[in-house]
């Protein structure tokens, strides 16, 4: 059952890996220059991440991770559904026929509403 829930949120959790990477980057990132001295002290940033000291350093190594691992899972996706509607807006059954694995395939990936999508168009097209 979760990875069906992870199946159907991969966008969303994508997404918020993103976001999460970016914050912990800038955040820590800010504490890394200002304590090697090249900025001065910004006191509303300094609130953000006092609080975790010399681990700072390793929450910016994590939160490059998730800006890149975030990123690829978005581009992937995002990749994913285009080809999808590609597939699925194709007007010839011999097409659709040929690309019948590929789009079992990335319907699968991308979740429930993509199958159910999938199943429609095969009925339509009466292909078993």
């Amino acid at each position: 059952m979760a990875r069906r829930w992870l199946r159907n949120h991969k966008l969303m959790i994508a997404f918020i890996l993103f976001v999460v990477g970016w914050y912990m980057s800038i955040t820590s990132g800010y504490w890394v220059i200002q304590r090697a001295e090249m900025i001065g002290k910004d006191y509303r940033m300094e609130y953000l991440t006092a609080w975790a000291g010399n681990w700072n350093y390793w929450i910016l190594g994590i939160g490059v991770i998730l800006i890149f691992a975030g990123g690829w899972y978005l581009y992937d996706i995002i990749r994913k559904r285009r080809k999808f509607e590609e597939y699925m807006e194709t007007e010839s059954k011999k097409k659709f026929k040929e690309n019948l694995r590929d789009i079992e395939e990335i319907a699968y990936k991308l979740g429930d509403r993509y199958v159910e999508r999938f199943e429609t168009k095969k009925r339509e097209w009466r292909i078993k």
